[in-house]
């Protein structure tokens, strides 16, 4: 039986991507645990676990992958809802995870269809190589938004420790969260149209 402890690795490895009807959000390997922080975060948030819709939206300030300018979701915030954007998708993706991939084109109908929304992929992938992989599918599937690298801090505050992906949270002008999803499937899909018309409500 030498070869038990290699065999129950690999099944491991193969669940930790394993998808349902609306995916269980696929894990990612430990080593991702992405990008060093490049602006004040939110560690404070951390403990009190992924927020939830309801909830006010924890910041986000993070560098672009493709042009390292710093994203910042409460500077774009506008509570009078007079600026575009109005509101906000934040995708927390990554280059290895099947139902993250599936998503993109579910993402760029509603980025052609709600102009005023903003949809941000936050990857979490570790090290410039992967993140670089994750801009260039976004960009080929053609997605227009920021792509912008999570760091420890960001992670953990928006999707915890175990860092399942694909997760979306989508935000009005007030930094209110209106809707989240945990994973794509025939479940989320339908419902991100109207979820967005919510983040995007005056």
């Amino acid at each position: 039986m030498r070869n038990s402890g290699f065999i129950g690795a690999l099944t491991l490895g193969l669940m930790a991507c394993a998808s349902g009807g609306d995916s269980p959000a696929a894990k990612a390997p430990e080593a991702a645990v992405a990008a060093k922080s490049v602006a004040p975060t939110v560690r404070a948030a951390a403990s009190a676990g992924p927020p939830q819709s309801g909830s006010t939206a924890p910041n986000v300030a993070l560098a672009s992958v493709e042009d390292g300018k710093v994203w910042n979701l409460q500077e774009g915030l506008d509570p009078e809802g007079t600026s575009s954007p109005k509101g906000y998708l934040l995708a927390f993706m990554a280059s290895w995870c099947t139902y993250c991939t599936r998503s993109l084109p579910t993402l760029v109908q509603l980025e052609k269809d709600n102009p005023d929304l903003e949809i941000v992929v936050v990857s979490i992938d570790a090290g410039p190589d992967a993140q670089q992989e994750e801009l260039l599918k976004v960009r080929k599937f053609g997605l227009q938004g920021p792509v912008v690298a999570a760091d420890k801090a960001t992670i953990d505050t928006w999707i915890g420790g175990g860092r399942s992906v694909p997760k979306y949270f989508f935000v009005d002008h007030n930094g209110t969260i209106v809707a989240r999803d945990d994973g794509f499937g025939d479940k989320v899909e339908p419902m991100m149209a109207k979820q967005a018309a919510r983040a995007l409500r005056d």
